[in-house]
């Protein structure tokens, strides 16, 4: 291996050179480095490992070479294996992202053997994966087999909010061959969006990927953000997979799962369910319904603020809600009845005694006075009570509603254009893509007009401003709703 020495050093090149000559001596870098064996990358040189004569962060490459060779030759060897995950997460935090896109096959294996052997040295902070991830991607917008793999070891290692990082990205494109017609962009380039060169020839990600992986990772992140308490992210993961294409009009298992969820999701959210999305296949989402009856069942009882009716839905269906994996969140909306049957009250009074608060609820005073203080103190109820001074009696208290004031801070405002400004980005590829394709092609020659208005750029058409009138679908955090463009 010393003998080679030489040529793993002799990239990058020392000078500045063109994007055209610097992909030119990558490729041919990278094709002299395929032609070393595994076990020469393992074998000392001057009686030191190779890795401690590379730099992570300028010979990424041969780094990146050597690290997974020698991590998968560790096998059971707890000393070795702890010794490649250390070199590991200082190469996650240190590595040429650019010099990594012409090694996407090792890069993924490195990621993968992270994932596996991660977990078993007993390491519960995955901190430094999800920075490998969006140093090689920003946006970590391309959907990768990494991204459920990732999403997987978090949950099952009772870490979930370390996926955050990741689940906080928007999906835009998965990995696509490149286009016959076009010439090949230079890995090299400064590219705007990563789908440029995360591409099924460049190895970044199991392909093809299965569709029912994608439909896991959404329906797992919403698992995610419903225990994070984000209903709002957890009700846009759950519309993917409502709004899935199926062939036949079928539903898979996993959509009837998000049906279920996101008919408990609306209740738990908003007091009632959330309207189908607008643009659902019908013949699908009525296999849903007929699957997920007894949850209907549910929401008409607590819709209707029938306390009992739903207690009886609930006692009733406990094994489905047990198999379905859905009884935890089955009994949060229990509780979220009993809450929402005490904030309807201040849709008709602006204050009223616990006493009559309890007789509303068919419970005691004392129980209602403990209900309140809990609402108060979680934010759910935003009223103060204020009991007489000569009577410590709980049903004697009054409660005042606070008025209700929806205001929208310079923040939120800033964020909200910051997406739609992504929005616009990622849109702009997804029409020069379709734009690309066999059939928008064949229609232009048949002559018919493509686009979205005069100019033919759909980015071109959204308005950034705002003001006080509530903008459709976007809502509530809503706005990512139609982000995803495959």
């Amino acid at each position: 291996m010393a003998d080679l020495l030489p040529t793993l050093l002799s990239f990058p090149p020392e000078k500045e050179v063109s994007n055209k000559e610097y992909d030119k001596q990558a490729t041919k870098y990278v094709e002299s480095l395929n032609k070393i064996s595994e076990s020469a990358w393992t074998k000392p040189v001057n009686k030191q490992n190779i890795l401690d004569l590379l730099n992570p962060a300028t010979n990424s490459i041969p780094y990146l070479y050597a690290l997974y060779a020698q991590w998968r030759n560790a096998s059971k060897d707890r000393t070795r294996n702890e010794d490649a995950m250390t070199r590991a997460f200082i190469f996650f935090t240190s590595f040429d992202p650019v010099q990594v896109r012409y090694a996407g096959d090792t890069w993924l294996r490195l990621l993968d053997q992270a994932i596996d052997i991660t977990p078993k040295l007993g390491v519960t902070d995955f901190t430094p994966i999800t920075t490998a991830m969006l140093r090689l991607d920003p946006t970590a917008g391309t959907f990768t087999s990494l991204h459920l793999r990732l999403v997987r070891m978090c949950l099952a290692e009772g870490a979930p909010s370390q996926a955050l990082p990741i689940l906080d990205k928007n999906i835009y494109a998965f990995p696509q061959a490149p286009h016959k017609n076009l010439p090949d962009e230079l890995l090299c380039e400064d590219h705007e969006l990563s789908n440029s060169f995360i591409t099924t020839k460049t190895g970044f990600s199991i392909t093809p990927l299965k569709s029912e992986w994608i439909l896991e990772y959404y329906l797992l992140g919403a698992d995610i953000y419903i225990g994070l308490r984000n209903y709002s992210r957890a009700r846009l993961f759950l519309e993917y997979l409502l709004l899935t294409p199926t062939s036949q009009h079928s539903c898979s298992a996993l959509q009837t799962e998000a049906y279920k969820k996101w008919t408990l999701l609306g209740l738990l959210a908003q007091g009632k369910s959330f309207p189908l999305p607008r643009t659902h296949n019908q013949q699908v989402m009525k296999s849903m319904k007929a699957i997920g009856k007894p949850y209907d069942a549910l929401a008409e009882s607590f819709e209707k603020r029938q306390w009992r009716k739903f207690q009886a839905e609930m006692e009733a269906g406990f094994q489905i809600w047990q198999e379905d994996g859905n009884l935890r969140l089955v009994r949060e909306v229990a509780d979220a009845l009993m809450r929402y049957r005490v904030l309807d009250l201040q849709n008709t009074y602006a204050a009223l005694t616990v006493g009559r608060v309890a007789s509303h609820l068919s419970l005691s005073a004392d129980e209602t006075f403990t209900i309140l203080t809990a609402m108060r103190e979680q934010g759910y109820l935003h009223a103060r009570i204020t009991a007489f001074s000569n009577d410590s009696a709980s049903d004697t208290a009054v409660l005042h509603f606070h008025p209700t004031t929806e205001s929208a801070d310079e923040d939120s405002l800033q964020n909200q254009t910051t997406r739609i400004e992504s929005l616009i980005t990622f849109l702009r590829d997804a029409d020069r893509r379709l734009q690309l394709t066999k059939d928008y092609i064949e229609v232009q020659k048949r002559g018919k007009r493509g686009g979205a208005g005069p100019d033919g750029d759909l980015a071109e058409q959204m308005d950034l401003t705002w003001d006080d009138a509530p903008i459709a679908g976007m809502g509530d955090g809503e706005g990512d709703e139609d982000i995803m463009a495959g």
